[in-house]
């Protein structure tokens, strides 16, 4: 192995290992819930402040009349909730992107 091969494997490769896993070190991915509420289809049926469809109950006031687990519980299976709801599932959402969504409608 030529001295400069050396070098890389013992020096530079680890320390860029390294770098790399401290700059990740405790990150989150963070998502923005009005764009997700737009995104993912819930203001197709759903009002949020006037914008939005007319099939689903208005959310404007949704956080101040149920808790953050109850809505959370609700959008990732309605039925279980409320078994003559029409909303789909939306169980497929990370549990940061619903996150972000009740945050957006807490605002």
């Amino acid at each position: 192995m030529s001295a400069l091969k050396q070098l890389f494997s013992f020096l530079v490769l680890p320390a860029m290992i390294f770098s790399m896993a401290h700059l990740t070190a405790g990150c989150s991915m963070t998502y923005n819930g009005e764009k997700l509420f737009f995104r993912v289809g819930c203001s197709q049926c759903h009002t949020y402040q006037g914008k939005g469809g007319r099939m689903g109950p208005d959310l404007s006031a949704v956080s101040s009349l149920r808790s953050d687990s109850w809505i959370d519980s609700y959008i990732q299976d309605p039925k279980a909730i409320n078994p003559s709801s029409r909303m789909p599932s939306f169980s497929h959402l990370s549990a940061a992107k619903r996150k972000a969504i009740i945050g957006f409608l807490q605002e």
